[in-house]
């Protein structure tokens, strides 16, 4: 697969090489060895010459070659984190289509990302200095992540959403859901909305206890790749211990996991929360990433709240 992520940070940096007096005309120069993006960049956001001089001006040096510093020792994580959260869900982003490329660099700190026309596709440009100044440059591959999704969905430009205000955000999605008159058909729209709308979770599904037998779960809807554990006995694997216990389960390594049934040498984390109703196990959601220590508290009480949410439907609609 073509690369995604380019990294285009040294020539922003270059600018550090010049007396601040003369940083507008590097960046005129930066400007010209990256046509038409910056140009483009500019216009999108319409920033007038003088704002762009303005901005340079309020830049600080210190500040400046600290990020580089920082950016320097991350930079090669950092970009391999961001192609392999994309690259998972591949189909989500059409990739086959060659449509974008991601580029990280530094611009004017205006916003985290801006979408711009290429000669050849689309760039989407990743601003390190807007995240530096907002302390939010280790969540890179998200931001890269909610950038993709949203040019997806036809915005040219925007901030990242940290994960507690996303969730925010994806409650009203969530509801909508629960407008469905059927619980499976709920349970599809959930699995949707929390697999397109969270970088990290690479695989949602719902099991579901078998009601003749009350000790074993089924899969359920699902979305992600294919498992082969469609029916998992209570106490055997995470999902199983989970409805065993009744109680959520949060794995931050599962190779660190003695009880636990492999679904994909990808995974790397999980997280399963019981759905009981009148307290008997009705069924569980359960996530995995491929990223380690995918789960905090944040995700934990979100999807908490899903599962009490269908556990009040279940016994609304008896």
């Amino acid at each position: 697969m073509r690369k995604v992520v380019q990294n285009v940070a040294d020539d922003f940096f270059e600018l550090l090489r010049y007396d601040k007096n003369r940083w507008f005309e590097y960046w005129k120069i930066y400007r010209a060895k990256h046509e038409p993006l910056i140009d483009e960049y500019e216009k999108t956001l319409n920033l007038s010459e003088e704002w762009i001089v303005t901005l340079l001006k309020n830049m600080e040096r210190r500040n400046l070659d600290r990020l580089m510093q920082r950016w320097y020792s991350i930079s090669h994580e950092q970009k391999y984190h961001c192609s392999r959260l994309i690259t998972a869900k591949h189909e989500l982003f059409e990739l086959k289509q060659e449509e974008f490329v991601i580029v990280l660099t530094g611009l004017l700190g205006v916003k985290d990302w801006v979408a711009v026309k290429g000669k050849r596709e689309w760039v989407i440009m990743i601003d390190l200095l807007s995240l530096w100044n907002k302390q939010q440059l280790d969540e890179l591959p998200h931001v890269a992540y909610q950038a993709v999704l949203n040019f997806k969905r036809g915005e040219r430009y925007g901030d990242y959403v940290p994960k507690k205000e996303l969730f925010a955000k994806l409650w009203n999605k969530i509801e909508e859901a629960f407008a469905q008159k059927e619980l499976g058909k709920t349970m599809e729209q959930i699995c949707k909305v929390l697999y397109e709308n969270v970088p990290h979770y690479n695989w949602v599904g719902f099991y579901l206890t078998d009601p003749s037998k009350r000790d074993e779960l089924v899969l359920g809807p699902f979305v992600g790749e294919p498992t082969e554990h469609v029916r998992i006995p209570f106490g055997r694997g995470i999902c199983g211990q989970a409805a065993e216990r009744r109680a959520t389960f949060v794995v931050q390594d599962v190779s660190k996991e003695t009880n636990y049934l492999s679904c994909s040498p990808k995974v790397e984390s999980e997280i399963v929360v019981p759905i009981v109703v009148n307290e008997e196990v009705f069924g569980e959601l359960d996530i995995d990433s491929h990223v380690l220590n995918s789960f905090d508290e944040n995700d934990k009480s979100f999807l908490e709240r899903i599962c009490e949410k269908i556990s009040q439907e279940v016994r609304v609609k008896g």
